[in-house]
């Protein structure tokens, strides 16, 4: 179930959303982010509840390994 909501999630990720959750996956920090992006830590925190919201996690380290669920799921399909 949680990778279902993490899955579905993903359609509803705003432009500046996937362009974070992207950055996570591509480990970035917090500031290469923020200086990337050109935002401010509140507004990162903000962008962060939402994305981590609609993909039903509460960190970048969950988000991380329900990715990795996934990636390991393709591997068997």
């Amino acid at each position: 179930e949680r990778l279902e909501i993490f899955i579905d999630g993903l359609a509803y990720l705003t432009h500046t959303e996937r362009v974070i959750y992207e950055a996570y996956l591509a480990r970035a920090t917090t500031k290469e982010i923020m200086t990337s992006l050109n935002i401010s830590k509140n507004t990162l925190k903000f962008h962060n509840k939402n994305l981590y919201s609609k993909l039903g996690v509460s960190s970048r380290t969950e988000l991380m390994e329900i990715y990795k669920q996934l990636t390991n799921m393709k591997d068997y399909i």
